[in-house]
């Protein structure tokens, strides 16, 4: 149908954007599944390996897609997060990372002029719980001349699954006697600004193992949610594009246990 400013707005019923929001998320979980049972055949080789287990932390900015965006990231729209890791090294291929991961995310309508008439903004907490599983591309080393350390350095994709707890604040900035035209749905939408969401969070980066003990790295991680009210808007918006947030880190950490030695 058409709003009052001549645009059109479709008309999407709640439990069809539920159900389009599980058949994504099952879409996305069975391919992890099938990626997780590949590798299974490998279970009894790790088991004959020796592991080695790293604990971290990471510093992180954070943006989003959604609702209050256009097609591409804002800079105006980072923020900070941080996050607590292990990783437990199975062979010189895999490597599985459990992590917590906080921060906040937030977008406003007048970091984009096609979206600046409408004035809305928000600002969302997230309390994220994620299993992730790495895998290296190649490795390659580097020895200086004028020193007696190696450093190795790990390529890696990885891809998981996990939730996020958030709480959203979302508002409409403009003038009164234009909310009708903005505000079709109160907000926030869906009545509450606390959620429990389901993500499937995958990505790249660069691992360096400098001696045996430290490790550094540098990553980038896209999570889409299977929700359209990460940002507390829906209806208000695009119904149809759901919402993501990304990350890029800075990860410190520590072999503990025995010290790293490469995996042949």
């Amino acid at each position: 149908m058409s709003g009052d400013d001549g645009n059109f707005r479709a008309k999407i019923k709640p439990y069809t954007i539920i159900t389009m929001q599980l058949y994504n998320f099952k879409q996305n979980l069975i391919w992890m599944l099938c990626m997780l049972g590949a590798l299974s055949p490998l279970h009894a080789q790790f088991a004959e390996r020796e592991t080695y287990l790293e604990l971290g932390l990471q510093a992180c900015t954070t943006n989003y897609s959604g609702d209050l965006a256009e097609d591409h990231i804002s800079l105006a729209q980072t923020n900070i997060a941080g996050a607590l890791f292990a990783r437990l090294h199975l062979s010189p291929t895999f490597q599985a990372r459990a992590q917590v991961f906080a921060g906040r995310i937030g977008g406003d309508d007048r970091n984009f002029p096609v979206l600046a008439g409408r004035s809305f903004k928000f600002k969302t907490n997230l309390l994220e719980a994620s299993v992730l599983l790495e895998t290296a591309i190649t490795t390659f080393e580097y020895q200086p001349v004028s020193s007696d350390a190696t450093f190795h350095f790990f390529p890696y994709i990885f891809a998981g699954f996990g939730g996020v707890a958030m709480q959203s604040d979302v508002v409409y900035y403009g003038p009164e006697s234009e909310r009708n035209r903005f505000v079709v749905e109160p907000l926030p939408e869906g009545g509450s600004n606390s959620q429990f969401l389901l993500i499937t969070p995958f990505g790249a980066g660069l691992r360096m193992i400098a001696g045996n003990r430290f490790s550094i790295g540098l990553e980038v991680c896209a999570r889409p949610v299977y929700n359209d009210l990460l940002d507390g808007v829906s209806k208000n918006g695009n119904p149809k594009r759901g919402d993501w947030y990304h990350s890029l880190s800075l990860s410190f950490s520590y072999f503990i246990g025995k010290p790293w030695q490469r995996l042949d």
